[in-house]
């Protein structure tokens, strides 16, 4: 239930408070998403999601905190357990992937990137294609090629030659 401007503003008293950062740290523990903490702590303190995101941001430096590391320190520790994962003989081919797919987001490798690729533009019609000879069809793939080097190359093959109709 997120707060409404009708609503009165309430306070929570300390108990509340470290009852919620308590609740909001198991969440955290348990791997439950922030969706799912936001919701749950919203409703049943009656506080609007972006008052729980505080309450999520301090319960995870106090945990930081508690643990006595710093955010680099943990970043280095991950990364060596991601990578020791990953050289496990006997582990499965999924967790080594999945460990990878961590080192990659812990180092900033994980770019959103497109499927999309910009399509040649090509000004000859079907049949001008197929009426040209190799040499010129050769010369005008390169050409394509050099403007556009983000298209993945195509290794031609050998027309047939064209059987003549009697």
């Amino acid at each position: 239930m997120n707060y409404h401007p009708s609503q009165p503003r309430q306070s929570l008293s300390d108990e509340q408070r470290n009852l919620m950062l308590r609740l909001v740290k198991k969440m955290l523990g348990m791997g439950k998403l922030p969706s799912e903490i936001k919701q749950a702590i919203a409703r049943e303190f009656h506080l609007s999601t972006r008052s729980v995101e505080r309450y999520m941001r301090r319960a995870r430096r106090e945990m930081i905190q508690h643990m006595e590391m710093h955010v680099k320190e943990h970043r280095s520790e991950a990364f060596y357990f991601y990578h020791q994962l990953m050289n496990e003989p006997k582990a499965n081919l999924l967790l080594r992937l999945r460990a990878r797919e961590r080192i990659d987001k812990l180092m900033g490798l994980d770019l959103p990137y497109s499927a999309r690729r910009e399509e040649p533009q090509v000004d000859l019609t079907t049949t001008q294609i197929q009426e040209m000879n190799d040499e010129e069809l050769k010369s005008t793939y390169e050409k394509i090629m050099t403007q556009n080097p983000s298209v993945i190359q195509i290794h031609a093959r050998p027309r047939k030659p064209k059987e003549k109709q009697e």
